[in-house]
């Protein structure tokens, strides 16, 4: 028959195997519950940037279906200023239109080049005549346009086209009409025709214009951001797109930008793939402040990873009461009930065994770990545990593990910040493209769970997805 001391080292050699295959704590009272941390809180309204940037020159081509090339004709001869014995008559073409975005308008330019011929009637003999412009040299007319370009809540694009110039392309004589037999300068009849036929068109090109619909094109990446994006095996963000609000326009050279802004509330899902809800295209809203986003999301410090790092700190310390020595061996970590966590302190020296201690969780934010700063005997433990090390429930012991308890929660956080940014930086289809950054981490709660420490905290940053034309 072995000795009573052989069979109480055996059992203190086996009871930190029996510890970590059964994840309980050394104690016979009844394990906390199987719980997990409370429900997330539901996601709060975020705001990304989508950009959406629009070619100026796309439009030429709508412009260009309504503007006639030409303006008047040699065979319309007209009376100038009622004096029946003085006609003129032009024609003028125009060429191509060339188009650049300034502030929040697109302008249209193009130049019209003409010609003119007057007639004179005199009292007694032939008509005589005399004009401007041939074949290798013609006066020249340039036309500006311009139409502040938005969205419809439907989204087509609104045009309000406006002259904005009209004249002569230099201060040249080649670029003005003196027809000398009729004694005046038909430049400006020629521009003020020109005009009043622009203006005449100037309606047709916002109704043109206006059946340029973006609706396809949004549809299709409205549905890409309704998707889940896999952050790692089981951990999913989801967007949960709402509404697209529309902001002031601003253009620079061959591209007006449109600033649209996403509202969402995204979340992290564990488990399966949720179920992609894509809600239909809504009308396009007004404008808001963007002010970024906020997710929540939960970072994990397993207990095996908590009771590694308190026996890095507390092993080797040695304590000594009543004449006797022992040394901290190594540490467990458990959850215990009402939110609160177990260190079983293995030691050996004089005595060999352990020592658990019972307290509550809290976050420091100033350096980032989590410490138990009630962290006092179990007066629950085992009364046999309890008298055979009693001589070893010091202050002092107590005061040193109060002191050295703490775990790091800034991997876990990390780790969750790397996660979220991966998800957040990337393509979704062939359309858009999502960059972001990630401001701040601020933990916002702490809960013991049967599996792991778990640390809510609320990611907050910048995001913006850039569309790809077509």
């Amino acid at each position: 028959m072995p000795s009573l001391a052989t069979t109480q080292r055996a059992l203190v050699l086996l009871l930190p195997a029996m510890l970590a295959c059964t994840r309980e704590a050394p104690s016979t009272r009844t394990a906390p519950p199987d719980v997990g941390a409370p429900a997330p809180s539901p996601p709060a309204l975020s705001r990304f940037s989508v950009p959406l940037e629009y070619d100026v020159t796309a439009v030429l081509r709508l412009v260009d279906q309504v503007v006639p090339k030409t303006f008047g004709s040699m065979d319309s001869v007209k009376t100038m200023n009622g004096d029946s014995r003085k006609h003129y008559a032009f024609e003028a073409t125009r060429g191509p239109f060339t188009a650049f975005a300034s502030g929040r308008e697109m302008h249209l330019r193009a130049t019209f080049a003409y010609r003119a011929r007057g007639y004179y009637k005199p009292p007694l003999g032939p008509t005589i005549s005399a004009g401007c412009g041939s074949t290798t040299e013609q006066p020249r007319i340039v036309v500006e346009l311009a139409t502040p370009l938005t969205l419809t809540a439907h989204w087509h694009l609104l045009s309000h086209a406006r002259l904005v110039t009209i004249g002569p392309a230099s201060t040249e004589g080649r670029d003005r009409c003196d027809v000398g037999i009729l004694h005046t300068d038909v430049t400006d009849r020629v521009i003020g025709a020109a005009r009043s036929a622009l203006v005449a068109k100037l309606p047709d090109i916002d109704r043109k214009v206006g059946t340029v619909d973006l609706t396809p094109r949004v549809t299709e990446w409205w549905g890409l951001l309704s998707r889940p994006i896999r952050l790692t095996d089981g951990v999913w963000l989801t967007l949960q797109p709402e509404q697209l609000r529309l902001g002031t326009v601003r253009g620079e050279a061959r591209v007006l930008t449109v600033p649209v802004s996403l509202d969402a509330r995204p979340r992290i899902v564990t488990g399966p793939e949720p179920q992609s809800k894509t809600l239909a295209l809504p009308p396009l809203a007004k404008d808001t402040v963007s002010d970024g986003f906020r997710i929540e999301l939960d970072g994990q410090v397993d207990y095996g990873t908590a009771a590694r790092t308190l026996t890095a700190a507390l092993a080797g310390r040695r304590f000594t009461r009543a004449g006797r020595t022992v040394a901290v061996d190594n540490v467990m970590v458990f959850p215990a009930p009402r939110g609160r966590l177990l260190l079983a302190i293995g030691f050996a020296g004089d005595a060999t065994g352990r020592l658990q201690l019972v307290g509550t969780p809290r976050y420091q934010p100033a350096v980032g770990t989590v410490d138990v700063p009630d962290l006092d005997f179990d007066l629950d433990t085992d009364s046999k545990l309890v008298s055979s090390y009693a001589w070893l429930r010091s202050d002092d012991l107590r005061a040193t593990i109060r002191e050295r308890a703490h775990v790091p929660v800034e991997p876990a956080l990390a780790k969750g910040r790397e996660l979220l940014l991966s998800g957040l930086n990337r393509k979704l289809g062939d359309a858009v493209t999502m960059s972001a950054t990630v401001d701040s981490v601020t933990v916002k709660g702490l809960y013991v769970t049967r599996d792991a420490l778990v640390v809510r905290a609320e990611a907050t940053g910048q995001a913006r997805f850039a569309v790809k034309q077509r």
